[in-house]
């Protein structure tokens, strides 16, 4: 019996590895749809949660290439803005790093009063808060090491929900 055992494993490799260089058969293709949503990350684990700090109330996100334009314009109002979160601070979840196509935000949580989950890499974030200077902190310093870059506007996040 165990010889029968090898030799059908040896059939199962044989033809796995057989089909390798081979195409797809046309008739085992499906036709796809004109417009295919394709998720950014998926793979990513759900969060145990989604809203972390103070409700988000403004209704329009700013966008963070308009926020890295003119900060100074930004720094003395509540602004709403979006991205895609690229790091967090793996010691507490008190920063992250949001981007999108245009750049990047260094993101903290207003006064460690809220954390958000440290594994939120890769999902989709909307924060609320001040645009504030650029600081040299612990905080930034860990960004800087963890990202390779330091972003060049920095929130003061009251509120983060994550959309995804």
């Amino acid at each position: 019996m165990p010889g029968k055992a090898f030799l059908f494993v040896a059939i199962v490799v044989g033809s796995s590895l057989a089909a390798c260089g081979r195409g797809p058969d046309p008739s085992e293709t499906k036709a796809v749809p004109e417009k295919v949503e394709v998720a950014a990350h998926p793979a990513l684990k759900p969060l145990a949660g989604k809203k972390f700090g103070a409700e988000i109330t403004e209704k329009t996100s700013v966008a963070l290439d308009a926020l890295l334009r003119e900060p100074a314009k930004f720094q003395t109002r509540t602004v709403r803005t979006e991205g895609t979160v690229s790091a967090v601070c793996k010691a507490m979840g008190c920063w992250m790093e949001l981007a999108d196509a245009a750049g990047q935000a260094h993101v903290r949580m207003a006064g460690h009063s809220f954390f958000v989950p440290r594994d939120a890499s890769g999902h989709h974030a909307v924060v609320q808060g001040t645009v504030i200077r650029n600081t040299d902190d612990e905080c930034s310093q860990e960004a800087k090491q963890q990202t390779g870059a330091v972003a060049k506007i920095e929130i003061e996040a009251t509120g983060v929900e994550f959309v995804d």
